[in-house]
């Protein structure tokens, strides 16, 4: 049953005792005492709608509590409030406690924006007021705030601060307790008696009160205390109505609760309030049905029953205490002819909320059920719900304040064409809410203890679960060691026991593994994979399906690829003259997600010479004129080969030899850096120039290095002086991120000229902020 959060559901608890404020009636009204106002059960706030406003909420789960709940309660409170701060009641200069004489002169009391202060909506203005007297009272002022106590004319108490005189006639604003005290608590925890009413109850038709019995469903609620039994129906109450055209509803419900409550102003905390109840419901129903089609969700009254009201002072101010109990039913889903179930249901439900300005919202509550069927039957296909609610409501000046209820709720799904043909569900749970306006702020207080799930009175038949194989499909082709590699996943789900856990058995390899979620199949061995997937209910009922996959090797590629000493490509077929340097280099490709290494690389070559460390470039001096063949070949973790080779032309050997050069090689984490490549934060880098003919060119070289960072002058590299191989070395002076371009010159020692430029860019991206 979902949880409703509108009137009587979300039992708005507005306790208007501590620094909320509390609008009175109009004179010579009594609460709530229509169908329509019992649905629609106003809440409203101390705060002007202007103010800045939030909200606390929390959801508690059955015997679910703040674990600083036990902290200083009072062992005489039977509702488990915490002890009494002992503030004595200061008076605000401004406040002006009406006697019977001062208050006998109110001729009238009007709400004059009843609609938007008395709303359901959790921000909403202040009530403002008009009161006319047949003759002022004495000290009476803009800025006084005015209280009174039960009288002939304020029944239901009053407490506004003054805004406007205009004659005889004040315009009012309700007032807080933090308006009219400088200081002050209270602490109650009142019995009450069906006696008590201060009126005749209001029931629907249909619903008639009958003396309750010692065998009553209330009686047999576990651990209840006789004690507890302090606030109650008159008597059970015996339901036999129509609320919906061909939808008949009946049986008996029964309810009782009780609450504590305590507030006040002033002292470390500044402002405070709590509430403690208890409440316990028992419920029988049986609907039945001689119409098709949907019912939507209808919301109607059982019964009203006002209770005495009581005044409590704080010293000389007065507040003013209304009870009553109220009473509702639901009914939702599709029923169609002939539907008829039936069930009972128990629920013992206690509930607590505290709030103060210096340690902020505390909470305790609990949940305890049980359900019985008795009997039911479907000729079609249905659904339908129906829900009992009882609910104690506080008032303080005639606006709703705090409360508890408790609700059980009976649900029917099945049919003929399911399996199981039907089940009877239940819920149930216990609603506590508070405002506080306090200091240009409102705060709404709510707390909730429902089981978060149906739970099961009783089921004919049993259906075995359904199950859904998501991945993998028949066929699918699944290769070793890919990149992150998929789970398999399957989903079960049984009308009893909802989501079951999936187990999966791969034959091939021998491996079972099982749960709810998505799981792990090694796919160790190549070929076909039978997977089989079973589900199993708490009845045992078994639901299996096959499915054949196929799992293959990832495969590798090996291809080479020449270039020029320099590092950059041939725009034609490679070539080079006898003697010269090329370099190549292996690009291996995989599926795997870990493909094999460069190191394994197997090179040869022909009409040529040729050397590696260990990378995936290779330096190659070419041979005599003709042709010359490089080759290189490696095997995968799998045991799958991969080879590659490339063929250039040599060239006759100049008559004059031109000194020849490495281009900038740039090594980094181990690997060499092509353009275009980029680093990530600081990683350093190595960067070398080598001069490849210097016994037959016979030229002294001289190496000058710079590097640019974009945007800035080129700066010096300074190294030694060098022949064969120039180094340097390079880490970037931050991890967010640069470009630089390195630059060599390599001149004649003996001439000065340039005999080649380097240049190599390096991009740096920036680490994760």
């Amino acid at each position: 049953m979902p949880v409703r959060s509108q009137p009587i559901v979300s039992l708005v608890i507005a306790l208007c005792l501590l620094v909320t404020g509390c609008a009175p009636k109009q004179a010579g009204t009594s609460p709530t005492t229509t169908a329509s106002t019992l649905v629609t059960t106003p809440s409203p706030s101390a705060t002007p709608a202007s103010t800045p406003s939030f909200a606390t909420n929390w959801t508690g789960t059955p015997d679910d509590r703040s674990p600083t709940w036990d902290a200083g309660l009072d062992p005489a409170s039977e509702y488990g409030l915490h002890l009494r701060k002992g503030l004595d009641p200061v008076l605000q200069p401004t406040t002006l406690v009406l006697d019977a004489e001062d208050a006998g002169r109110i001729t009238e009391v009007t709400i004059t924006n009843s609609k938007l202060c008395m709303s359901d909506v959790p921000t909403h203005p202040m009530c403002e007021f008009a009161i006319t007297f047949n003759a002022l009272p004495a000290g009476i002022a803009v800025g006084s705030v005015l209280n009174s106590g039960i009288t002939k004319a304020t029944p239901n108490g009053l407490l506004v601060k003054v805004t406007a005189i205009d004659g005889l006639r004040v315009t009012a604003m309700q007032a807080t307790l933090t308006d009219a005290l400088v200081q002050g608590e209270f602490w109650v925890e009142k019995a009450f008696n069906p006696d008590q009413l201060r009126a005749k109850p209001t029931l629907a038709p249909g619903v008639t009160i009958v003396k309750r019995t010692t065998s009553g469903l209330h009686k047999s609620l576990p651990g209840m205390s006789p004690l507890f039994d302090q606030l109650t129906l008159p008597g059970e109450l015996s339901i036999d109505t129509e609320p919906v055209s061909g939808v008949h509803l009946s049986g008996s419900l029964d309810f009782g609760a009780g609450c504590g409550l305590d507030a006040g102003v002033g002292g470390s905390d500044i402002a405070w309030m709590e509430i403690g109840c208890h409440a316990w419901e028992a419920t029988s129903l049986t609907v039945e049905s001689t119409r098709d089609g949907a019912v939507s969700e209808e919301h109607f009254l059982l019964g009203y029953f006002p209770l005495a009201a009581f005044p409590i002072p704080i010293g000389p101010l007065v507040v003013v205490i209304i009870v009553d109990i109220q009473v509702t039913a639901d009914l939702s889903g599709n029923v169609h002819v002939g539907l008829t179930y039936s069930a009972s249901e128990r629920a013992d439900v206690r509930g607590a909320l505290k709030f103060s300005i210096g340690n902020g919202l505390d909470h305790d509550g609990g949940v305890e059920v049980s359900g019985s069927s008795k009997g039911g039957g479907l000729k079609q296909d249905a659904s339908v719900t129906a829900l009992a609610r009882a609910a104690l409501r506080i008032s303080a000046y005639g606006v709703l304040g705090v409360g508890v209820g408790a609700d059980a709720s009976l649900g029917l799904v099945g049919g003929p064409s399911q399996n199981p043909r039907w089940r009877i569900i239940g819920n149930s749970g216990i609603f506590v809410e508070m405002f506080l306006g306090f200091l240009g702020f409102e705060l709404t207080a709510y707390i909730k203890y429902h089981l978060k799930k149906d739970f099961q009175i009783a089921s004919g038949g049993n259906a075995p679960p359904k199950l859904t194989i998501i991945w993998p499909l028949g066929g699918e082709v699944i290769t070793l060691g890919g990149l992150l590699p998929r789970k398999v996943e399957a989903k079960a789900s049984d009308p009893e026991d909802g989501a079951l856990p999936v187990q999966w058995t791969d034959t091939a390899d021998g491996v079972t593994v099982q749960g709810v979620a998505p799981q792990s199949l090694p796919f160790t061995k190549v070929g076909q994979h039978t997977l089989t997937v079973v589900a199993v209910d708490s009845d045992g009922a078994r639901v299996e399906k096959s499915v054949t996959v196929t799992v293959k090797k990832p495969g590798v590629t090996l291809s080479l690829r020449l270039l020029r000493a320099n590092g950059s490509e041939f725009n034609g077929p490679p070539s080079g003259p006898a003697g010269s340097t090329l370099l190549v280099d292996a690009v291996v490709t995989s599926a795997s997600f870990d493909p094999p290494s460069c190191a394994g690389l197997a090179w040869t070559a022909s009409n040529a010479t040729l050397k590696t460390d260990g990378s995936c470039r290779a330096k190659v001096t070419l041979g005599q004129p003709g042709t010359a063949t490089i080759s290189a070949s490696l095997t995968d973790a799998y045991g799958t080969p991969a080879s590659g080779s490339v063929t250039t032309h040599v060239a006759a050997a100049p008559v004059v030899i031109t000194p020849e050069f490495l281009g900038i090689d740039v090594m980094a984490r181990g690997g060499h850096l092509s353009e275009g490549d980029q680093l990530l934060g600081s990683d350093s880098v190595e960067l070398s120039v080598t001069y490849l003919n210097q016994a037959e060119a016979k030229v002294t070289p001289t190496y000058s290095w710079t590097y640019t960072v974009a945007g800035q002058p080129p700066v010096a590299m300074p190294g030694g002086r060098e022949l064969i191989t120039s180094t340097r070395s390079y880490t970037p002076s931050s991890p967010w991120g640069q470009t630089v371009t390195f630059t060599v010159v390599i001149k004649d020692a003996a001439t000065k000229a340039i005999l080649t430029t380097r240049e190599f860019t390096v991009r740096w991206q920036s680490l994760p902020k």
